[in-house]
């Protein structure tokens, strides 16, 4: 919601916000942290962004129901692909509107290895925990097309 927040102050552009989602992503810093610490914006504007945030919370738990939601589709599409057991993995794909999560069977691919799906091929930049609340499986992050 920051991220969306700041780009309609215009306050960044979308390959700004693009780089520091990436940064927050891989360095575990909280993304307004990062848009600070690039001088993108200041403590100040933050600030009143989080507070606009807040008066907006309303839509975390529709959020929250969204994940749950998308949680529940990957464990049933998962278990249908595999349907023995393995915990598979999850790929954190970028799409032009936005990010995409994929279930997979089997061991996520190393890094630097190229992934397709439907939307071509995309080169994993890291493997960490998968970003849905209590998924045990590994998730590959997939990097933007250049």
């Amino acid at each position: 919601m920051l991220g969306q927040l700041v780009l309609e102050c215009g306050l960044l552009t979308p390959e700004q916000l693009e780089i520091a989602l990436a940064e927050h992503m891989s360095s575990g810093k909280r993304l307004g942290e990062v848009l600070i610490d690039r001088g993108w914006v200041t403590p100040e504007q933050l600030a009143d962004l989080l507070h606009r945030q807040e008066n907006g919370a309303r839509g975390i738990d529709l959020l929250r129901t969204s994940v749950a939601e998308a949680e529940a589709e990957l464990e049933a599409e998962h278990a249908a692909e595999t349907g023995d057991g393995e915990p598979g993995h999850v790929l954190f794909v970028w799409t032009p509107s936005g990010y995409e999560l994929l279930a997979r069977a089997g061991e996520p691919p190393s890094v630097g290895s190229e992934v397709g799906f439907s939307g071509g091929l995309r080169v994993v930049s890291k493997i960490g925990p998968s970003p849905l609340p209590g998924d045990r499986r590994s998730c590959a992050f997939l990097d933007a097309p250049s």
